[in-house]
Formats: structure tokens, sequence, C-alpha cells
């Protein structure tokens, strides 16, 4: 076990914690940042493990890893964070063996996740996030097939066709839940700094030879993989019409999501407060927007742990969490109140943006309708949607009762995948609200990890 003291630790390589450990090391913090990647860049500035960057996003990436190693930030990618304390101490797994950081201040920036509905067919091969589509396009060149189908809501369908396309793998389908045209449009109006990034992405969704609004992907059909898939439209009152749907053959890939969920697995572990609002992704941490300040003293958070909403409100938070933090310690910030001030109204104006972007592309709440009661909700377990509304009809109540009778969320993803799912299912079957029915209460360890490492960390290997 590696030990290491440090004033600021952060959790996340992507935009928010690249952005907060320079920030703080900028002060004349020590910095450590801890990341599961290999390569310090996240989802957004996602890097190529091999190559030299290929993109501006990740020339802007790879900028920002140099910028923070040249502040002398400490960085250990490839560590996965599997445990917490509140005696300031955050263990983690990387490639040299077990780590154990003793922080004076923590900054979370773990981002966020594809946010999946299961549905029938869901589990074939060849059936994927729309995140894990983009990092095969992005990592490796490597299309996810050669007949792809798009599918699920927001503009995030509009960014993988775009990577896809860049590597001549342009999808054949693309199923839209939503059918406004106007209030994107005026959006877009409101904000011209986004004109360019938004046609880019436009272009690359009229490529698109076969694009249907107003539908939701039903069902999914194969033998060994998927072959084609089945499409069913929403009515005015939102509901599936499933009795319409049509079928779509020659199909090998289908990317499916509906927005991202906030990571909230360490925060929730620290007993940090947390919020609702299913636009921004479901629950999410509750923080001092101008510091990053969360509901624990010594530790903040940053970018999509406090509410999806993008790259640049990411960035923003981030340098605003890195600056309170170090000042925070005491810390000489130079210029602190008017920089501070200054970030703050530019992070309100990104995060209205991309607030709004959500609310725009809702996942619809009737999407519950399509799961049938022998569909697979939680992979791991291999627990049903008939296994979960038998233990809530049963006496249990929300997300962690069905997870204590079913084990729905006890597996390795620990929740991220059917989180989501269960939620809703909860709600749908007790007559209540997502909100209602709580999130995945998490456990140590967060992430799987060798048993070795476990009894290294507890003093176990003495």
């Amino acid at each position: 076990m590696t030990r290491i003291e440090t004033d600021v630790l952060v959790v996340g390589g992507g935009p928010a914690g690249l952005s907060a450990a320079l920030a703080a090391a900028g002060a004349g913090a020590k910095v450590d940042l801890v990341d599961a990647g290999m390569q310090p860049g996240g989802q957004y500035w996602m890097q190529d493990p091999v190559g030299s960057p290929t993109t501006r996003q990740q020339a802007e990436g790879a900028a920002a890893a140099r910028a923070a190693i040249a502040a002398n930030v400490a960085v250990h990618s490839g560590a996965e964070v599997w445990g917490a304390f509140p005696e300031r101490e955050i263990l983690a797994n990387g490639p040299n063996g077990p780590l154990a950081f003793h922080y004076r201040a923590l900054i979370v920036a773990s981002g966020a996740h594809d946010r999946a509905m299961p549905f029938p067919g869901w589990t074939l091969p060849g059936v994927m996030t729309p995140g894990a589509g983009q990092r095969l396009a992005k990592l490796g060149g490597v299309a996810p097939g050669r007949r792809i189908a798009l599918a699920g809501n927001g503009p995030f369908l509009y960014a993988v066709a775009s990577t896809l396309r860049a590597i001549n793998a342009t999808p054949v389908l693309l199923v839209e839940a939503g059918k406004a045209r106007c209030g994107p449009a005026r959006l877009i109006s409101r904000h011209p700094a986004r004109w360019a990034e938004t046609m880019k992405l436009l272009a690359a969704a009229r490529a698109i030879f076969d694009r249907r609004r107003g539908y939701v992907v039903s069902e999914a059909l194969g033998g060994d993989r998927i072959e084609a898939v089945r499409i069913a439209p929403i009515g005015h009152d939102g509901a599936i019409d499933a009795a319409r749907a049509e079928t779509i053959p020659d199909i090998d890939a289908l990317l499916i999501g509906w927005g991202f969920r906030p990571m909230i697995e360490l925060t929730a572990l620290l007993r940090c407060r947390h919020a609702y609002d299913r636009d921004l992704g479901g629950w999410y941490c509750s923080v001092a927007p101008e510091t990053g300040r969360t509901s624990v003293p010594g530790v903040y958070a940053a970018g999509e742990v406090t509410g999806i909403a993008g790259a640049v409100p990411a960035q923003l938070s981030g340098e605003l969490a890195g600056i309170a933090a170090a000042a925070d310690l005491g810390l000489a910030v130079t210029d602190n109140a008017n920089r501070r001030a200054q970030l703050a109204r530019r992070l309100h104006d990104a995060r209205a943006f991309g607030e709004a972007i959500g609310r725009l592309y809702p996942a619809p709440e009737t999407l519950t309708s399509l799961v049938r009661n022998d569909t697979v909700v939680c992979r791991c377990e291999e627990v049903t949607k008939g296994d979960i509304t038998a233990a809530l009809s049963g006496g249990t109540k929300g997300v962690a009762g069905a997870k204590l009778w079913t084990r729905a969320g006890m597996g390795r993803c620990q929740g991220r995948i059917c989180g989501f799912a269960v939620a809703e299912i909860a709600a749908a079957a007790t007559a209540t609200s997502p909100e209602a029915a709580g999130f995945n209460p998490p456990r140590i360890p967060l992430r799987p990890v060798p048993l070795d490492v476990v009894l290294a960390a507890t003093g176990g290997d003495k």
C-alpha cells in the first residue's frame, strides 16, 4: 500500500478535475489527481492511448493535462477509487498496486455515465450505449457495427453521429423521442457562440438516411446478436403506441441511451447532501455554485456530478472549486474575489444553457411501459422487472428495498446501469415518483477490487 499525503485530492481527470487541479496547484497547494482512465481527459477530452490528438477536443484535453503536470499536479492514472472514510482517506487501486490518499481537501469531479433503460432485447450483443459506441470510435477508430442505429434523445446522439461519421461509419437510422424543433432553435439563437458547433452536429445528423422523430426503440430482435429493431411512435399524451410499431431490418449495432446520470457514488458514500432533477440526470450532489462546497466540510464537487450541463460548465465549476479549496486551506489566491465573481457569472450562463438542453430533451416518462415482466433489469444479478415489482408488492419500498429483496444493484456495476430503471419501475409500480424511490445506497467497495488490495488497506496483510 502506497500512502500519499496531499493538500488537495482531485478525483476525476476530465474537464472539471483537470481545471480544479490546475487552479489549486496555481495557488500553491500540493495536488494529487486520481483518475480511472489510462490518460487524463475524461469522456469529453478522451485521449487516444497510442496516437497523437487528432481532434480539437483531444488537443484541448492534452493541453489541459500538460498544464496540470507542469503545475506539479501528481497524476495517478489507471487508478479506480473504491473506498472513502470520514478520516479524510480515499482508497484506490492503481496499475502499480493499492493507494491510500490522506487529504486536507477533496474535490470530487467524478463525471457522469450513460443513462440506460431496459427493453426487450437490450442484452443482445451489438446493443450498447451511445457513450460506449463513441468510445470505440474515439479510442481505436473502430465502428460498433456495419449498419448502426442511434436511438434515445438529446444532442449527444448527434455528437456520436459526428464521431462515427469521422471514421466513415455514419449510422443508417436515427430514432429520437423528441418532436419539437422550435424550442432548440430558439435556445441556440440566444447563444450565438454555439452556432458553429450546432451546425456541425446537425450536419452529422442530416447525413443519416433514415431519421425518425417522436419514436422510441421498443425491442431489439436477433439470435446470436442484434439483427433488427422495432420502433414505436409516441402519442400526444406521451404514451408509447406499441401496437403501431414497425420493424427496421438489417441492423447489427444499436446505440441507445437517454442522456447521462451524475456519478454520485463517492459523494453519497461521504454523506454529502444530494438533490433530484430528472432533466439534470436524476440525483446530483448539491453544492454552492460559486465555491463547489458540499454539505460536508472539506469536500467539494465540480462538473457533471453536480448535475448534467456539459463540458464548459464543468471546466468553470472545476476552477471555482480549486480556487475555493486552496483559499479555505489558507493559501494565497491571486485576485481571488474578482476572479471568482467572473467565473461564477460565466458558470451561471453556461449552466443555464446546459440545463435548458436537458429540459428540451427529456427521457420519456413512459419508458417503463416497454419493460416486460421477464425483461432483465439488473444484468449483474439477472433480476427481472417481475422480480422487482413482486418485491414492491410484497412490502419493500423504493430502490434500497428492491436492492435488499432482489439484489438489484448489488453486482459489479453497483447500480450504475440499472439504478435509473429500478427507480422508474418502483415509481410506476407504487404510484409515487422516482425521487421518492431514492437511489442505490453505495457501499464499499465502490468498484470490483482484489481481496489482497482490501487486506492491504485494512491492515489485514500484517
